[in-house]
């Protein structure tokens, strides 16, 4: 009988001791740090051909205080300025935005300008970087022939500074 208590008694210790451990805090872990939000502020931004300019988030808000130009292929090589994109757009919860926004571009003297679309599109980090494209793609006339200016997408960084 005294060796079923034993067994008892002991059972009963290594039950109790990890609980009692656990809740002083010898098993402690660190508690998971809470996710860091998006940094607001200015971002400074470059095409790869080293073009510049600045991308503000504020809040869950983007604007583009200037508009970039962004070179353009078709029959006469051109970089006309993306899109208005001033007004400042909601961001999505995973930090990124696409817009769209109408665009011309002017051409030979005399001839109505080219019209089209630009597209922003940029994705930010918690880290206080981002990075996006622009696209643009123009069509109209000059004299009797249709032509068009497409850009394909133009990658671009950014960091905040």
């Amino acid at each position: 009988m005294r060796r079923i208590q034993l067994v008892a008694l002991v059972g009963t210790a290594i039950v109790v001791y990890p609980a009692s451990a656990l809740a002083s805090g010898a098993h402690h872990k660190k508690p998971a740090k809470k996710p860091s939000a998006l940094k607001n502020g200015t971002y400074k931004a470059v095409f790869s051909d080293n073009e510049k300019f600045n991308i503000t988030l504020q809040g869950a808000k983007v604007s583009l205080p200037t508009s970039p130009a962004v070179k353009c292929i078709g029959p006469v090589p051109m970089e006309p300025p993306v899109g208005s994109f001033v007004t400042p757009a909601a961001l999505s919860t995973s930090g990124s935005i696409t817009e769209h926004a109408p665009a011309t571009a002017e051409t030979v003297p005399g001839n109505p300008p080219l019209t089209g679309q630009s597209t922003f599109s940029v994705t930010f980090t918690k880290k206080g970087t981002a990075s996006g494209y622009f696209e643009e793609n123009l069509a109209g006339t000059v004299g009797d022939a249709a032509i068009s200016c497409a850009s394909g997408k133009v990658p671009f960084t950014a960091k905040l500074g």
